[in-house]
């Protein structure tokens, strides 16, 4: 506990060293004049689950936000992972919940610091629940699952084994998930497979729990996700999910976990009260069940931006210079404010 608690603190000095450089506190040239504090804060969260289920979940974390930082904060579920880069970058969106590219999409274009992470439990791939106890981890897996008759044979972490699942119909998730798009169509090319040719039928679907569903109503053959995105919802929708889907394929190096981060302009003050909060909420027993419905998080941690180095030579594998070509559907409409 003593040396979480140290953790911790030494986090927050960061911040709070950040907020004195950022007032001027360090000599020399003059700081430009920081942005005012705001009266509201919109926070954008990825559409991965459930769009409605993201935004009751969200909001419900929002409240919590609002009463550690002082000011009202409005959840907001845009259209795509693109759309929150495109929310933070252009100062619409002033705290971001996504997969660790859009993240680096988003910091690449100088709008946004990570301030805490997603730790969350390793599932086993073939129960609807996950391990208890467990040492949440602040990686996750991305998988490819299958319906039980699709014929494929091999070790789960063997990506020559991917070669199996050509002239498959294949449901990826949004182009700059992580888990969803990047991880499987790296070691799909590692393998020699061309996502965009060797797939008899390929779509994108944002919701994960959509994809699974996708794959159990024989939509599609297979589809990519992350670890265990049949869990939750899709669970409760087709209890029988495990037993008419099976995963084929866990990729060796994990995922970097989804980090929570700011915009970069956002008030100093501001910024050190939402990491303060962030920490806070990642460790408070009583929004742990809130957490887990809104993406399986277990807990958050401080973030450490080196941690998101890999993800570059990933994108750059899949698609070179991705990263940069992150655009956002023309205005999304915002989530209404969930019923009270």
């Amino acid at each position: 506990m003593g040396g979480r608690m140290r953790h911790r603190a030494a986090f927050l000095a960061a911040i709070v060293a950040t907020v004195v450089v950022a007032c001027g506190g360090g000599g020399g040239t003059p700081a430009p004049a920081e942005e005012a504090a705001k009266s509201l804060l919109q926070m954008d969260l990825v559409p991965s689950n459930n769009p409605g289920s993201v935004l009751s979940n969200g909001q419900a974390i929002a409240d919590y936000l609002s009463k550690e930082v002082g000011v009202p904060v409005k959840a907001v579920v845009p259209t795509s992972y693109a759309a929150v880069v495109e929310d933070l970058t252009s100062n619409n969106a002033d705290i971001g919940w996504s997969g660790a590219v859009a993240y680096v999409a988003a910091r690449n274009r100088g709008g946004a610091e990570a301030v805490t992470v997603s730790q969350r439990c390793v599932p086993d791939l073939v129960s609807p629940t996950l391990p208890s106890p467990c040492t949440p981890q602040s990686s996750y897996p991305s998988i490819i699952i299958c319906r039980s008759d699709v014929a494929y044979t091999g070790a789960l972490n063997d990506p020559a084994r991917l070669t199996q699942l050509k002239g498959k119909r294949m449901a990826f998730g949004d182009p700059i998930s992580g888990s969803s798009s990047i991880w499987p169509k790296y070691y799909l090319k590692k393998a020699g497979v061309d996502p965009d040719h060797d797939f008899s039928k390929a779509v994108s679907i944002s919701s994960q729990s959509a994809i699974a569903l996708a794959v159990y109503n024989g939509t599609v053959d297979c589809g990519a996700m992350f670890g265990d995105a049949r869990q939750g919802g899709p669970y409760r929708t087709a209890p029988d999910i495990f037993s008419k889907t099976k995963a084929v394929f866990n990729a060796p190096q994990m995922v970097p976990g989804d980090p929570q981060y700011v915009r970069k302009k956002l008030n100093s003050k501001q910024k050190a009260k939402v990491a303060a909060a962030m920490l806070k909420l990642g460790t408070d027993p009583s929004m742990k069940a809130t957490l887990l419905a809104l993406y399986s998080i277990a807990g958050m941690g401080p973030a450490h931006d080196s941690d998101y180095n890999i993800i570059q030579s990933y994108a750059d594998t899949v698609k070179p210079g991705i990263l940069g070509e992150v655009v956002a559907s023309p205005s999304p409409v915002p989530s209404p404010s969930p019923s009270k």
